[in-house]
């Protein structure tokens, strides 16, 4: 099976379980009207989801040149399915609060679950703009309706700070480098939480942004257009000395040549496809390292 196909048949049970989990709690909280519609949108939002993800599995066979950067681990799985199973158990056994099940709703709506979704949206825009393009916007108001919900509400003001609606506090800065739109979508959303995220589309791009400003971690591809990985990082480290231990690189099936470069430099690297904890993991060890 394809690290893709894994992917997105994970997606389809967890967004079918998801759509089933809403209607249950809705039905558990019919006493409070506005907590109980609430959960009602978000199911029906969770059955188009499962709907888009069918027909990705159907549309994967257009994709077979399609490398993907990331691939699914146990922690990334443990993280998405535990907060299912909690909920379930809790309504199961009618011990939820309403407060509660507001959180076990940012824990899981806020998750790596929408960015895994939208990095497969936006892969497949290309196979078929017309089914998944509206797909972030759909992600969109599926959050904004958490967020609107529990706004300015009295005793809420730590869900508020959970959904990001207060001011957060200043956070390191991450580069990251890739020359495909979808995989520096999907490393922003992943590595969004561990610092203030700058983009470049290739090496020479990337030698702007350290110009401009220093970064705390740099996370890149190699193969590049313009300028490549390795090059960038040549440049940087020979500008900025400070960069060296810095850059944490995402590269395909490395040849010998560019594992000893690698290893002769003391470099992090990591192969595509790359566990999603392992790409956080590594960023922060690098992060850390330098401070």
């Amino acid at each position: 099976m394809s690290k893709l196909k894994e992917i997105i048949d994970w997606l389809t049970c967890v967004e079918e379980s998801a759509g089933s989990l809403y209607e249950r709690a809705a039905i558990f909280f019919q006493a409070d009207p506005d907590l109980a519609e609430l959960l009602r949108q978000l199911a029906s939002d969770e059955r188009l989801h499962h709907e888009l993800m069918l027909k990705a599995g159907a549309a994967l066979g257009d994709l077979s040149d399609f490398t993907t950067i990331v691939s699914l681990d146990t922690e990334t799985r443990r993280k998405v399915e535990k907060p299912f199973a909690e909920l379930s158990g809790k309504l199961d056994a009618g011990v939820i609060s309403r407060e509660e099940l507001l959180n076990y709703l940012i824990t899981l709506e806020f998750s790596e679950l929408n960015h895994i979704f939208l990095y497969i949206m936006n892969s497949l825009k290309e196979v078929s703009s017309k089914q998944f393009a509206s797909a972030a916007l759909n992600v969109e108001q599926h959050k904004d309706r958490i967020c609107c919900f529990v706004a300015g509400k009295p005793g809420f003001e730590t869900l508020m700070k959970r959904v990001g609606q207060l001011p957060r506090v200043l956070k390191q800065n991450i580069l990251i480098v890739d020359d495909i739109d979808v995989n520096r979508s999907l490393l922003k959303a992943v590595l969004e939480g561990e610092g203030l995220i700058e983009n470049a589309k290739n090496g020479n791009e990337a030698l702007s942004k350290v110009d401009a400003q220093t970064f705390s971690a740099i996370v890149a591809d190699v193969d590049m257009p313009v300028m490549d990985g390795i090059e960038f990082y040549k440049r940087a480290v020979d500008k900025y000395p400070q960069l060296k231990y810095r850059f944490v690189f995402i590269t395909g099936a490395p040849d010998p040549e560019r594992v000893n470069f690698f290893q002769d430099n003391k470099l992090k690297f990591l192969t595509k496809p790359a566990p999603i904890s392992e790409i956080r993991r590594t960023v922060r060890e690098v992060m850390h390292a330098c401070n």
